[in-house]
């Protein structure tokens, strides 16, 4: 028999996998991510090969990720998030110094070091202290803990590591003599997008949102336009879509149709989310790739 390989049967495949082992993780009271993650291991190409346009998938579910920052965005208070300041900036700050200086002291224990223009050490190290939002975030969303004060303190330390990681990627292309103008012009692009939004969300958004809101379809398509709205500029000016959906989300936080409009985007939400993690799952690669690489098997030897 022969598998279908258009758009929609692959998505299909995704959730029908996906909702199997979901049911099977939750019975077993383990995360739901593992599920989506290992239903994509077993129809993609490493498994059953069910899936073979990722591609398209990974475009698709990208969505999902969008509106999952959007729909975090509308559950910020930034009153509470600013009650976190101290011990949220200064975490913020130190973990990805400190997460990278205890990375290089580990691979000086096994006799590397970084020097010689080889900085794939760095990288590593600097890699190995960063997180995933989208995993920390929906873990936190899952168990009702975002809005605590460790959920709080958590989401803010992900927002720095996202400045770290601009940082990181302006430095990097010359690393042994930065350049920091990319590096200021990276943060000045995301504080003119922080502050035209929060603009465009005081002075004409309400005035839009009150022209439509009697008409609760439209307020949600409203809603769901201004995310995409920011993430395509966001996305224009250089920046990560799921920065610009995170700030229009906490823009629109404070308007009195935000908890409707998340109502009702989270169900849309969870399905590109699981779209998400199932095509991250499908993208990973046999450990064949792992030891046809010389540079790694180099590397994965100081540890025998």
């Amino acid at each position: 028999m022969t598998i279908p390989t258009d758009l929609l049967s692959g998505i299909a495949i995704c959730v029908t996998a996906a909702a199997l082992l979901a049911l099977v993780s939750w019975r077993l009271h383990q995360p739901l991510i593992l599920a989506y993650l290992l239903a994509g291991v077993i129809i993609g190409p490493i498994g059953f090969r069910w899936v073979t346009d990722l591609a398209s998938i990974q475009t698709v579910a990208e969505i999902g990720l969008i509106l999952l920052l959007f729909v975090i965005g509308l559950e910020i208070d930034l009153k509470k998030l600013a009650a976190a300041g101290a011990p949220m900036l200064v975490t913020g700050a130190l973990q990805v110094p400190i997460c990278i200086a205890l990375g290089l002291g580990y691979f000086a224990l096994l006799g590397a070091h970084v020097g010689g223009g080889d900085y794939s050490l760095l990288y590593l190290a600097a890699c190995m202290s960063l997180s995933s939002t989208l995993v920390v975030v929906k873990i936190l969303n899952d168990r009702m803990e975002l809005d605590t004060l460790p959920g709080r303190i958590t989401l803010g330390v992900l927002v720095i590591q996202d400045l770290w990681a601009v940082v990181m990627l302006a430095v990097q292309p010359n690393i042994s003599n930065p350049d920091l103008l990319p590096l200021a012009l990276s943060l000045w692009k995301g504080a003119l997008l922080v502050v035209g939004g929060l603009a465009l969300s005081k002075y004409v958004l309400p005035y839009l949102f009150r022209s439509v809101a009697k008409a609760p379809e439209l307020v949600l398509v409203t809603a769901l336009a201004w995310c995409f709205f920011l993430a395509g500029i966001a996305s224009f000016i250089g920046l990560s879509r799921e920065m610009g959906a995170l700030i229009a989300g906490v823009s629109l936080s404070t308007f009195p149709y935000n908890l409707d409009v998340m109502a009702k985007a989270t169900s849309i939400r969870d399905f590109f989310v699981t779209l998400f993690f199932v095509a991250l799952g499908a993208s990973s690669r046999s450990s064949s790739h792992f030891w046809a690489c010389p540079r790694i098997r180099t590397r994965s030897a100081l540890t025998s």
